[in-house]
């Protein structure tokens, strides 16, 4: 199969809207014998469900045709180079990058997960290593909008195939550009508390913890958004696990002081 062709046969999937987000309910107080949380940090998970709005996103057309196989984009035919740069403009116009996320403390964590101060347990034997030292963690959901999922699906519906295939791929850019942006705005609320922030997690993700691979369950869905109770949300959560609007993403982030070394934190 030629790469022109291959682009045409990449199959499309499209999600259907679930739930609402839940009721809000109040932090209780840190509980005795849990990891010493730096006074700086009360404010932020006081503060409840906070919104983060990134910047409209950069979409270059090459990173498009790279996702799709072609490693030179120089060799690739101009119908196609052009489709790119359509979908890439429109991908920038239609995307909405919005982004809900909170502080909890953590109450402890032990090998078989993390333990928080209103008492919800996220599972994975990953969290172990990767939250080691972590007296908060940051669970979010991120989307770029229903909008710019809605234009594959029509692309897709309408037999333009080769469009909306490209299109997708400009919208994952769009989310990675969205989470990036995130990332930086966290990492700065929290070192100016006098913290760091490890690397993200997601559900549905392996981790590699010693000589095992390690999952953190997608079910565990639904207690990440519970975590994000008084919205409303960017997302909503399908019975599946699955996330509408389609090009979405959720994930944590935990938050240790600074001063702590931690091969797991981000660089600066």
């Amino acid at each position: 199969m030629t790469p022109d062709r291959r682009s045409h046969n990449i199959f499309l999937t499209q999600n259907v809207i679930a739930r609402s987000p839940l009721p809000y309910h109040d932090l209780p107080a840190e509980a005795p014998g849990a990891p010493h949380r730096d006074a700086r940090f009360a404010s932020s998970v006081a503060a409840g469900v906070q919104r983060f709005r990134p910047a409209a996103p950069e979409v270059a057309p090459d990173r498009i045709l790279r996702m799709q196989g072609y490693a030179d984009p120089r060799r690739v035919r101009p119908a196609i180079v052009r489709a790119a740069a359509d979908m890439a403009r429109i991908a920038q116009a239609k995307s909405q990058p919005d982004v809900a996320y909170r502080f909890h403390g953590v109450r402890g964590i032990d090998a078989d997960g993390v333990e928080l101060q209103q008492g919800a347990r996220l599972r994975s034997a990953a969290f172990e290593s990767r939250l080691a030292g972590c007296t908060e963690v940051v669970p979010f959901v991120l989307s770029c909008g229903e909008p710019l999922g809605q234009a594959v699906v029509d692309l897709a519906e309408s037999g333009d195939l080769m469009e909306a295939v490209l299109l997708e791929a400009a919208g994952w850019l769009c989310v990675e550009d969205a989470t990036r942006q995130f990332k930086d705005a966290l990492r700065r609320q929290v070192s100016d508390c006098g913290g760091r922030i490890t690397s993200r997690m997601g559900p549905g993700y392996g981790y590699r913890v010693g000589s095992r691979q390690v999952d953190w369950p997608l079910e565990d869905q639904r207690e990440l958004f519970a975590l994000l109770e008084g919205g409303p949300l960017p997302v909503r959560l399908m019975p599946s696990c699955a996330m509408f609007p389609k090009l979405s993403r959720s994930g944590l982030f935990g938050v240790a002081p600074a001063r702590l070394a931690d091969p797991q934190a981000l660089p600066a």
